[in-house]
Order: structure tokens, then C-alpha cells, then sequence
């Protein structure tokens, strides 16, 4: 009963050959944010994010890392970590995709997946020692929220966290007829049953087929895992809503706040997760912004984990 998968989401967007494959794709969308360097770019939040899972992670369980035929240069070969290709969980149909959700919409079926998983986007770390009640609760599912009442018009579709929120609300009163989430969603780590995740996609084929055919974010998609299937748990009367419980914080502001590191460490011990999103821009030259980023992380998480190769 201790068994918990981890399955971490991550991509190398300075990788040329993946870029290659970016380009050649021809990938275009209305959402602003869909397709710019801030939304494929590495920062380095991934070895801290293991470094934060070596800490405060108590269970047992794989750790399965989703890519596009990439590795990072630094993992050691551990047997409880393991490398999952788009391919492997995806029909060739759908492939290349440059879009989370439909990678997202997928992760449920990594073979030899636990039944109990917990899926992080590669900038969410933990920030003190968890429990089984802070991703499944008493019912199942645990939805993390913001004190933002969801707007219900499409005007803050520029902000891609207000898009899937508005998007699955939508889609549940249209399809379900009700939906239990008016507020924004916290970008937190996410507990999820797989069979709930395969009995979803048994009743609802045709929105996973859609969401895997997205090869870019639009704004008219579903983000099935991180939003839609939240609601559907509380609907379902399968989970829990708990309120702020995870910092979150955008790349450049750690650029120009001196109090960063200080508020992050405040954070230790208190908050779920932390959660630094990368300003979603095209800027090139981000090596004193990764530089800055790096620094406050050493000093948070200053102790390698095992699944680093050693200096």
C-alpha cells in the first residue's frame, strides 16, 4: 500500500536535434504562450526537483521520467529511476508533440505504472516531507486551489493556467452537466488513480483523442490530467478541495527580487511545493537569469541525490 509512482515531465528545448524537430513541425496557435522559448526552456529545476524527492519522498516506487528521446547529461543509472519515451505511451499518429497536455493525457499508460502515481511538471518541487493524504486524501483525489475565482470569459486566455481551468469547466457543464471548480488551479504536484484515469478515457474517447492530436497548446484544448480530471474526481464525489498550499513564483521575478532566496527558504517546511514557472517569453540570452536560478537552488538543496552523477 506504500507503492507510489513518480512521473516527471521534462524537455531539453536547447536540445538542436529536438529543435530541429520543433521547427520542422511548422507549429502555430492562438494561445500566445503555446509556442515560445519560455515554455520548452531547461533551467536546471529538474536536479532539484530529485533532490527535493530524495528528501521529503517517503515512499516506495518508481520514478518515471517522460522525454523526446533526450537524457540529461547528469542522471547516474539508478534501478528506481527509468526513462519513458513519448513513443512508448503514445500512438505514432500523434507524434511529435510539443504539447503537455497531450503528453499528459497519456502518462497513465507507462507500463508497469502503480495504480497510486503522482505526476510533476520538472519545475514543481517539494518543499517538506509529505504524506499519502497530501495527493489521494481520504476519497481519492486531493485538488489543489487558489484563492482566484476562474474568469468566465475567454479574456485571460493569454495566461495559460486560466485557459485549461476555464476550458475544463467548460467541458464539464457541457458533458457532465456540473463542475465543482470556479477558482484557479495551484501549480502543485498531482496524485492520480490510473484506473480513474483509464475509466475517464473509456467513457470520454473522443476528448483524449483530441487532446493527443494537439501537436502545440490551442486555445480551445483540454488539459485532461492537470485540470479536467480534478473536477471530475469532485464531481464524482472522489475528492477533496484544500486552498494555497503550494509557492509559486515566475522565473524572472527571482531576477529582481533580493528577499528570493530568504522567501523561498521560509517556504521549507510550510508549503506542499514550490513552484518557479518560466516567464513565458523568447528571449535567447537567459544564462545570468539561470545562473541567479541555480545559485538560490544550491543553496535550498545544496545536497546531491543519487541519481546525479558524481563531480
Amino acid at each position: 500500500m506504500n507503492t507510489i509512482d513518480l512521473v516527471i515531465t521534462w524537455v531539453d528545448g536547447a536540445d538542436p536535434r529536438w529543435r530541429a524537430k520543433r521547427q520542422a513541425a511548422g507549429l502555430d496557435s492562438a494561445l500566445a504562450s503555446a509556442n515560445v522559448e519560455g515554455r520548452f526552456r531547461d533551467n536546471g529545476e529538474l536536479r532539484y526537483l530529485l533532490r527535493s524527492i530524495e528528501r521529503y519522498w517517503p515512499f516506495e516506487g518508481m520514478i518515471y521520467l517522460v522525454t523526446d528521446a533526450q537524457v540529461p547529461s547528469y542522471l547516474a543509472h539508478s534501478a528506481r529511476l527509468k526513462i519513458i519515451d513519448h513513443r512508448e505511451i503514445l500512438d505514432p499518429k500523434y507524434l511529435p508533440t510539443f504539447s503537455s497536455r497531450a503528453i499528459e493525457s497519456a502518462l497513465h499508460k507507462i507500463p508497469g505504472l502503480s495504480e497510486h502515481f503522482v505526476t510533476f511538471n520538472d519545475d514543481v518541487l517539494l518543499a517538506r516531507p509529505v504524506l499519502r493524504e497530501d495527493f489521494f486524501g481520504r476519497l481519492g483525489c486531493i485538488v489543489y486551489l487558489t484563492d482566484e475565482l476562474l474568469p468566465l470569459t475567454s479574456s485571460a486566455q493569454g495566461l495559460s493556467g486560466h485557459n485549461d481551468a476555464l476550458n475544463a469547466r467548460r467541458w464539464m457543464l457541457a458533458n457532465t452537466g456540473g463542475s465543482s471548480l470556479d477558482r484557479v488551479l495551484e501549480h502543485s504536484p498531482k496524485g492520480i488513480r490510473k484506473s480513474w484515469m483509464q475509466a475517464l478515457e473509456t467513457d470520454y474517447p473522443e476528448l483524449f483523442h483530441q487532446t493527443r492530436s494537439e501537436q502545440v497548446r490551442q486555445p480551445g484544448g483540454q488539459s485532461i490530467l492537470a485540470n479536467l480530471y480534478g473536477d471530475w474526481c469532485l464531481s464524482q464525489g472522489r475528492g477533496e478541495i484544500r486552498f494555497n498550499q503550494c509557492e509559486y513564483r515566475y522565473s524572472d521575478q527571482l531576477e529582481s527580487d533580493p528577499n528570493a532566496l530568504a522567501d523561498l527558504r521560509a517556504v521549507l517546511g510550510d508549503k506542499l511545493s514550490i513552484c518557479i514557472n518560466d516567464t513565458s517569453d523568447n528571449r535567447q540570452d537567459v544564462s545570468q537569469l539561470q545562473q541567479h536560478y541555480g545559485n538560490i537552488f544550491e543553496q535550498l538543496f545544496s545536497q546531491p541525490s543519487s541519481y546525479e552523477l558524481s563531480a
